[in-house]
């Protein structure tokens, strides 16, 4: 190849040459450029860069029935959600425009009716600021969002920075009203003072674990006793920052882990039975009575202290207090009309309503009388006021319920006529002998305490006797004489001090020690009439009134641990965890004997056979519950009505009745107890009784005599 063929190559490799020198010395000059000059300045910016370790929420474990029937569950669910780092990243010269823009767009699918964009965004700020403890986790703006919104969302993404509709796990209730109480729901902590009580939690502290500001936690049921549990372990995000605060990088250092499945003693198809049986009932008498309108029931396994069934109304759907609450729903759960608070949808009256019990507490009274060897199971009493004794004693007492005569009345008869003026003699000679027995005994079958039972919000109820009367109502009179002792002395001080001579003190000591004695005297009437135990009392009390008051799963575990032989054992309504992945269980709730009661069995098989007499018997001697069960020809069992005065006599409430019942089947090797009431029920027998009745047909597979 000559010059003139070699030129052209020459001529490339020389420019090629002067590039790639050209290129080489812009980087040179570049890299010279931000490592000399501008070192300091990006040494500086990367040193301001952080890196955040940000908790990711786990999947909440599943809660089901005692045969595996799903009954809360998380599905995934879009949520709308605001990242505050993001939104700072907005071309708009005010970040809040940003979210008036976005208040525009998700008006018309806000859960507050009748709410301005500005009312909306001024909603969002507030969320926005009461999430500034976790400015790295997104703000859930908007549950449940509709496809329409989330097209109108993406389309307008550009003006939207920090904006995004995100699929989130959440909690849903397939069964909808279904033992709603007894389960709960599950909302964002709310404080300081909630956050310490969940750090409480001997599970939580075992392993370790603190709660925080801004977790999902249960707020009421199965939810909160179990939330340790059923919130999993929560995973790790690391999230590098800027020194303006925005996100540069995101990386998953330990994955989350689901919560435990939470298996329940609750038997789903027995607790809708009960549930609609009790609806049922309420709904007839609301023919009559409109305000009628709540009820609870419990059915518990005698031999084990299982709840299968725990029922209350007005219902509770937790479906409804998922995300943002509207003012009907905060009416419904928790009125602020203090007129209206009984109708708390949110209330679990199963365990936290106590009710006066009625005549369903009369068996406590029959054993006690036994066991003081007061009575016989064959002693009879005239079913007449004088029985009571003389006048005095008579206008203390209170006639037969109805008007009835039920002539000679023994034990057996006194339960299953629920003669009134039996148990007011028993009572009498009980309180009369030791004021402290019945109480005694009440507390041994679960009855003014504490069952134990794994839910929150157990009420204890009262029991009472003479000393819990004195310890009740005597401190409300010595401080109401005490404040006025001081008052007298506080008046007279001056006036001592200001008197003229011996004579004039003398005077005026003399009209302080009159007040004195006059206060001192009032007090004394007082303590008489309204601390001292009275006739009246031991009267009233024994009859299931008075100061009187337990739930129905107090009431149930009453009877379970009648007709069990007499162990009372710690209710409980979770079986076991399950590990969600391989279903093997991981805790086991094992039975709990709180106590063995100090009546013998004997006096228990009596009492049991009393209550037999309350659904047998035919002519003079017919039970009151006998017309209940007499179409189901295998029930065997026993039962109690009662019909439960609320107010006292010419008062308002004086003539509103509970229907109150009690029962347990079969007779022989009892298996489950059941206590139940309906507010303004009136007889136990025509309203709760039948309820009952649907739990035994349902549990025990019984049919009518029909085949219904």
């Amino acid at each position: 190849m000559d010059d003139r063929e070699r030129k052209p190559y020459i001529t490339r490799i020389v420019g090629l040459g002067i590039v790639v020198v050209l290129i080489f010395s812009i980087l040179g000059f570049n890299l010279w450029h931000l490592q000399i000059t501008q070192g300091s300045f990006y040494a500086a910016k990367a040193q301001g860069n952080a890196m955040k370790l940000v908790k990711v929420p786990p999947t909440r474990g599943d809660i089901v029935d005692r045969n595996g029937k799903l009954l809360v569950t998380s599905v995934p669910e879009f949520v709308l959600n605001l990242d505050w780092l993001d939104l700072q990243l907005a071309n708009s010269s005010n970040w809040k425009d940003v979210v008036r823009t976005l208040a525009g767009y998700i008006e018309p699918y806000w859960p507050i009716p009748n709410q301005s964009i500005d009312s909306i965004t001024e909603d969002i700020l507030v969320n926005i600021q009461n999430h500034q403890w976790e400015r790295y986790r997104p703000v859930v703006i908007l549950d449940n969002v509709p496809p329409e919104l989330q097209a109108s969302i993406a389309e307008h993404k550009e003006e939207l920075p920090g904006v995004s509709v995100d699929a989130i796990p959440v909690r849903e209730y397939p069964q909808k009203i279904l033992a709603g109480q007894l389960l709960g729901f599950v909302r964002e902590i709310k404080d300081t003072a909630e956050i310490d009580q969940f750090n409480k939690n001997p599970d939580a502290q075992k392993a370790g674990f603190e709660y925080a500001q801004g977790d999902m936690v249960g707020k009421d049921g199965v939810e909160k006793s179990y939330d340790f549990w059923l919130r999993g372990i929560e995973g790790v995000q690391q999230i590098e920052v800027d020194n303006s605060a925005r996100p540069l990088s995101k990386k998953i250092i330990t994955p989350s882990q689901a919560g435990k499945t939470v298996q329940l003693t609750i038997d789903a198809d027995l607790q809708k039975v009960v549930e609609d049986s009790l609806d049922d009932v309420i709904a007839t008498i609301q023919q009559t009575n409109p305000a009628a309108h709540a009820g609870a029931a419990v059915v518990i396994d005698v031999n084990t202290g299982k709840i299968l069934a725990m029922v209350s109304r007005p219902g509770m759907d937790p479906n409804e207090l998922t995300g943002i609450i509207s003012d009907a729903m905060v009416d419904k759960y928790w009125p602020q009309d203090p007129k209206r608070a009984s109708q708390a949808a949110s209330l679990n009256r199963a365990l936290s309503g106590v009710y006066p019990p009625g005549s369903v507490f009369k068996m406590v009274v029959a054993m006690a009388a036994l066991k003081l060897n007061l009575t016989t199971p064959y002693e009879q009493i005239d079913d007449r006021m004088s029985s009571l004794g003389d006048r005095p004693s008579q206008q203390q007492g209170f006639p037969e319920w109805g008007g009835n005569y039920f002539g000679l009345v023994n034990m057996y008869k006194g339960l299953a006529k629920s003669s009134d003026i039996y148990f007011e003699v028993m009572g009498r000679r009980v309180f009369d002998t030791n004021t402290e027995v019945i109480k005694q005994i009440s507390n041994e079958f679960g009855l003014g305490v504490n069952n134990g039972i794994d839910l929150p919000g157990e009420s204890k109820g009262t029991a009472p006797s003479a000393e819990w009367k004195k310890a009740y109502y005597g401190p409300t009179y010595e401080k109401s004489r005490d404040k006025k002792l001081a008052t007298i002395e506080s008046d007279y001080a001056p006036k001592l001090a200001d008197a003229a001579d011996a004579k004039a003190k003398q005077k005026v000591q003399a009209a302080k020690d009159a007040e004195i004695n006059k206060v001192n005297a009032e007090y004394r009437q007082n303590v008489s009439e309204f601390v001292d135990w009275k006739v009246y009392d031991s009267y009233n009390n024994s009859i299931g009134q008075g100061d009187n008051s337990y739930s129905p799963l107090q009431l149930a575990n009453y009877i379970s641990t009648m007709v069990n032989g007499g162990k009372r054992f710690s209710p409980y309504v979770v079986d076991k965890l399950l590990d969600p992945n391989t279903g093997e269980t991981v805790l086991q709730n094992e039975p709990e004997v709180l106590n063995t009661v100090s009546v013998s069995p004997e006096i228990l098989d009596h009492t049991k056979q009393g209550m037999r007499a309350v659904v047998t018997g035919s002519g003079t001697e017919e039970g009151t519950a006998k017309f209940i069960f007499s179409d189901l020809p295998e029930f065997t069992g026993g039962a109690k009505t009662g019909t439960a005065q609320i107010g006292n006599v010419n008062t308002e409430l004086g003539e509103v009745f509970n229907g109150m019942f009690v029962a347990f089947a079969p007779y022989d090797n009892p298996q489950i107890a059941f206590a139940g009431v309906v507010e303004s029920g009136k007889h136990g027998g025509d309203t709760a009784g039948y309820v009952a009745k649907a739990a035994f047909m349902q549990y025990f597979g019984w049919k009518t005599a029909n085949g219904s």
